[in-house]
């Protein structure tokens, strides 16, 4: 628990990390450029983690009586640091009631200045600037007296809009992380379980005894009443009289094994040294000189512990394990080249086997370097190799090249189709570093994708742990925890496709943490080869980034589309999809709903349909779309009418029909008179071809869900009833597609009409139905009847 004495920090241990937040930043640092400013931090930070403290409330502040969060006192205090350095900078009055509005603006317009993100927002600093007023009556010297409010700086924003991932790049990354999660998932984590599966060290001739920790024998030797513990009996060096001799009692825990098991150096030490040092305050220690503690001890170091190498084998064994290793033709011998000139003045490569490595690669990590020039049958080996290297069994490596560095062939890997044409494993080799990036990328993957199709905060996601997925009213869904403005993690629901799960079912494979998925990993080819959980929670901006730059760099083997540069951050997912999905119908319903915006519609607040609002370039990409779905339509018209198939019913079947005609005379001519024109194919994939023949052939059509309308004013029975200005356009959804002389109604929409004519047949049924509801589903299945009849007769 932090105390509030405590100037430099304060530290979050003492309440749970949220899994989003790096240990390093659960924290709060306090700015020490300035005693009053540093006073004023704390205070500040007392007051937002403490709001219903006596003191305030009898100041006569109130404030919401929920603590702010760690991380949101954290970044204000950082702001509050800027503010302490600008107002020292420009000298500004200590005291800040002594501040004016053009102090506070003068303030803000040096952020802007400074190139403030957030496309120019100033609304964090506000916030903190307002804090600093709230707090005015219990803060040392006391806060501001002016509204921060009544600032204003030209060219700030007044908010901070979550800016969306542009189509551009929301679905090349999409793909590319499905095609990680589907397709090289298995790959990636096979190859993970078999590296883990290589011995990292040589087996011993036997099992080793297990010993006891040092705190274990620390502990064996204090509970020992006749123990005395050794102390400077003068002073020695850098240490006092009646100082304990630390190196003297490693020595002693660790039988002679471990001169620095206290050493003031370890921070796992310090209880250690606490522990002693209460225990010579009791009285029980020895005065000794050095001298006298190696003589009367007998304190002896061991500079030489018993070694656990493995049996020395004999040398035909060596010379079999080398020959049967190079009998493999997949195994290349790793060299490294260099270019000699030769007497004649030309350039001769020298490939020189990298022998270390080799001794690796043959006889396992930790193993006999026997390949050394160091004996006869050393040199032996040698020769053998240089003649597999001499015959073209051999890999280049660069550099300081170590095992992990060692590629080994992938031609099991899936096989994808690249951008050049070719065809081939999405990598041919990979190196234990390259392992580890594709682990990197996998979960960048996932985190993309779960990100993207869930709809779910940072904070969220990183709380998935094992066993997650579910189900909530009958529907797929996988459960996490809520932070946000909750006063502690409340479990919830969110409803999710199969690919997510699938998704999650990966990532539980790749995560090795006991409870999280979203974890940091330990990757084979660094220092713990990849052997460790982790620790729970990861940088998300810093995992897109590494996979967006990943999928790049590799593109040209895997055959994904390059992703463009872009900002891609955690919350853009949520903003983007909330986008995608607020097209649908009643989609503004299902989005309260997943984004955990619920509680707000009580209220009637529009915050979902001003966070789901699109802009210009999602805007333009549903045009897009919509164009992409008229050509596919047009070309489907054209196709049928072309090889004689029924193309239409209803009252505009006949100029529906006209007007595909006149389409179709446009188009070249087939060269097979029973085949369709070869301009079809061309039109479903050229989208402005296709409009410019909507345009000039069929100008009055309108493409619908369940009749298309042939546009005539005078003829609409949709707009029949509203002023003349308001009649220009076809309401579409107050269709009457059985009475209008625009309708026309294609084999396309005939499941819809069919399903109706079924459910008012079921209706009709019933026997306790109404007069009047009868007549009028009467009247409706007339009407359905005379258009699914007309279809099922040009059937």
């Amino acid at each position: 628990m932090p105390l509030f004495g405590e100037r430099e920090r304060w530290s979050g241990s003492c309440v749970r990390r949220p899994s989003n937040v790096i240990p390093g930043n659960w924290r709060i640092v306090f700015p020490t450029f300035d005693a009053a400013w540093n006073l004023r931090a704390r205070e500040v930070a007392f007051a937002l983690l403490n709001p219903t403290h006596p003191v305030l409330r009898n100041a006569g502040v109130y404030r919401p009586a929920q603590p702010a969060h760690l991380s949101t006192v954290r970044q204000l205090i950082e702001r509050l640091g800027v503010l302490g350095r600008w107002a020292i900078a420009h000298n500004q009055p200590s005291l800040l009631a002594d501040w004016n509005d053009e102090t506070l603006t003068a303030f803000l317009a040096s952020r802007l200045q400074d190139g403030v993100t957030r496309e120019r927002s100033l609304v964090p600093y506000r916030s903190m600037l307002t804090v600093l007023y709230d707090l005015h009556p219990v803060l040392t010297g006391g806060g501001l007296v002016i509204d921060p409010a009544r600032s204003v700086v030209v060219g700030a924003a007044c908010t901070t809009p979550t800016p969306t991932i542009e189509p551009a790049v929301w679905w090349p990354l999409l793909r590319a992380a499905w095609t990680y999660i589907d397709s090289f998932a298995d790959d990636i984590l096979t190859t993970r379980d078999q590296a883990l599966a290589r011995p990292t060290h040589p087996a011993t001739a036997g099992p080793s005894p297990a010993r006891p920790s040092i705190d274990k024998r620390l502990d064996t030797w204090l509970d020992d009443t006749a123990t005395r513990i050794p102390v400077h009996a003068a002073s020695f060096r850098t240490s006092p009289a009646a100082t304990p001799m630390w190196s003297v009692i490693s020595l002693l825990i660790t039988d002679g094994t471990n001169e620095h098991a206290l050493g003031a150096s370890r921070p796992s030490a310090a209880a250690r040294r606490r522990r002693v040092l209460a225990e010579a305050a009791r009285g029980r220690t020895v005065a000794l000189t050095p001298g006298q503690a190696e003589q009367i001890l007998g304190v002896t170091r061991q500079p030489h512990v018993t070694s656990t190498r493995t049996p020395q084998r004999s040398q035909t064994d060596l010379d079999a394990a080398l020959e049967t290793w190079l009998a493999d033709p997949g195994h290349l011998v790793p060299v490294q080249e260099t270019i000699h000139t030769t007497a004649q003045g030309g350039d001769r490569v020298v490939r020189t086997p990298r022998w270390s490595l080799l001794a690796t690669l043959v006889y396992g990590p930790g193993g006999p370097r026997t390949i050394s020039p160091s004996s006869a049958a050393s040199r032996r080996r040698r020769a053998i190799a240089q003649v597999a290297v001499d015959a073209g069994q051999y890999q280049v490596l660069a550099g300081q090249a170590r095992a992990a560095d060692l590629p080994r062939p992938t031609p099991h890997f899936t096989v994808v189709q690249r951008a050049d044409g070719t065809e081939g494993p999405w990598r041919t080799q990979l190196t234990d570093r390259d392992l580890g990036e594709e682990l990197r990328a996998l979960q960048g993957a996932v985190y993309c994708f779960v990100a993207a199709l869930s709809m779910m905060r940072d904070s969220e996601i990183q709380e998935i742990r094992r066993g997650a997925l579910t189900h909530h009213y009958g529907t797929p869904a996988l459960r996490s925890y809520k932070l946000k403005n909750e006063p502690g993690p409340l479990e919830e629901k969110w409803w999710i496709i199969q690919p997510v799960a699938t998704a999650l079912t990966v990532l539980e494979r790749l995560s090795q943490h006991r409870t999280h998925l979203f974890t940091t990993l330990a990757t084979p080819g660094t220092s713990g080869r990849g052997r460790g959980t982790g620790r729970r929670g990861l940088s998300a901006p810093y995992v897109i980034d590494t996979f967006i730059a990943h999928v790049n760099a590799h593109r040209h083997t895997t055959g994904l589309e390059a992703i463009p540069d872009a900002r891609v951050r955690p919350h853009q997912f949520r903003k983007t999809m909330s986008v995608i999905c607020a097209q649908e119908p009643d989609g503004e319903i299902a989005l309260g709903i997943q984004l955990k915006h619920a509680a707000r519609r009580i209220l009637a607040n529009p915050t979902t349909h001003s966070y789901a609002a699109p802009d210009g370039a999602w805007m333009r990409e549903f045009d897009d779309r919509l164009a992409t779905a008229a050509a596919t339509k047009l070309t489907g018209l054209l196709t049928a009418r072309t090889t004689g198939a029924a193309v239409a019913v209803g009252p505009a079947a006949a100029r529906l029909r006209a007007g595909l005609d006149r389409a179709a005379a446009q188009l070249p001519a087939p060269a097979d008179p029973q085949g369709p024109p070869p301009g079809l194919q061309a039109l479903a994939t050229d989208l402005r071809a296709a409009a410019d023949l909507i345009r000039t052939a069929l100008p009055e059509l309108h493409f619908g869900t369940l009749n298309h309308c042939l546009w005539q004013p005078e003829w609409a029975e949709c707009t029949k009833h509203l002023p003349e200005k308001e009649g220009s356009e076809p309401l579409i959804g107050a269709c009457q597609p059985a009475r209008c002389r625009n309708s026309a109604v294609t084999a396309d929409h005939a499941p819809v009409w069919l399903a109706e004519q079924h459910d008012l047949t079921q209706q009709l049924r019933d026997r306790r139905l109404p007069p009047a509801r009868r007549a009028a589903l009467q009247a409706r299945l007339d009407d359905v009847e005379t258009i699914t009849t007309a279809l099922t007769q040009d059937q």
